[in-house]
This record gives C-alpha cells, structure tokens and sequence, in this order.
C-alpha cells in the first residue's frame, strides 16, 4: 500500500487533471484539498478493525462528492457557473478515488488482504496482481522501517511524479493558445 507521500502525489495528480477545464481561483488551496482528499481515507487506521473498509469503498467517494457539491453550493463559490462547481465535485471525487486506486495497486501484505472497494454492496476484498506499490512498513519500531519507507516513497515519486508533471503541465496558462 502507497505511503501518505503517494496518496497525496495521486490525489493531486487526479484532482488537477478532473478539475482540467475549470478555472480555479485559488489554485494552491485545490491543490492541498486534493491532495489531503487522497491522504484522508486512512484515517480510518484510528478505528480497530475498520482499515480499508468503509473510507476505502465507492459509497465514501459518492459521500466525498456529495460532500463537495454541498459545501460548493453552501458557500456560493463566488464567481463560478454550476459546471465549474459540477467540475470540481467530479475532481473532488476523483482525488479521493485515487486512494482506492493506488491501494488497489499496492501490495497488501497485512491480513485480509486488500480493500472493500465495493463495499456496501460486497464484503469482497480486491487486490490487483500487479502490485504497482511496494508495502509500506507500519512497525516503526523494526530496524528496517526508514529504509523500507523512504525506498517505498521513492518509487511513488518515480511513478507519480510523471503524472503529476502532466496535471501541472496541462494547467499553464496559455499552453493551449501556444499549442496551436
């Protein structure tokens, strides 16, 4: 499963990408929600015996979203028309599926094995064969718990970093203009 450091590169990645053809107005402030929106699901960790269940299925990202169009409508999101709001729900979601993604694609060592990605629907826990994203060492107090993590957060940042330098590239102002 992806470090802190990889859900927040992800999140930000997908919520940039999703949020594309909106204008944001504070573009830093999205930035830190979607990435924070990609970090939040494990704070399940808090509540024994819920990690990777409830926060890491469909039915929290239909929250997250209904969550968003609810906060974007609550404070008017001054100055923007209903399909840049839609937009950014659509990004808002986006960023915190990509929680689910990433953990997908990770190899899960700790038992059960997996998320409840379609949970409420299924108690099925789902794991890619890929395994993309090597696990992320929990136990700080093992000898090898700094060299495993910042070995893990490295692999991220190479496998994330493109993704994330296509999010920041597809947003410079004026690269369409100069494009054609």
């Amino acid at each position: 499963m992806p470090s802190p450091v990889g859900h927040a590169l992800g999140a930000f990645a997908f919520g940039w990408l999703a949020a594309r053809s909106s204008r944001l107005e504070r573009p830093v402030l999205a930035a830190v929600i979607f990435a924070g929106l990609g970090v939040v699901p494990d704070v399940d960790v808090l509540v024994e015996g819920t990690h990777r269940l409830y926060t890491h299925s469909v039915a929290a990202v239909g929250l997250v979203a209904l969550l968003a169009a609810v906060s974007l409508r609550a404070v008017g999101a001054a100055g923007t028309t209903a399909r840049t709001r839609g937009a950014l729900v659509v990004a808002a979601a986006a960023a915190y599926a990509s929680h689910l993604l990433l953990d997908w694609l990770g190899d899960d060592r700790s038992v059960p094995i997996g998320i409840r990605a379609l949970w409420p629907f299924t108690d099925t826990y789902f794991q890619s064969d890929l395994r993309w994203f090597p696990p992320v060492e929990r136990r700080y107090w093992l000898p090898g718990f700094w060299t495993a993590n910042l070995r893990a957060i490295g692999w991220e940042i190479a496998v994330l970093g493109p993704l994330v330098g296509l999010a920041v590239w597809s947003r410079v102002p004026g690269r369409r203009q100069r494009a054609r």
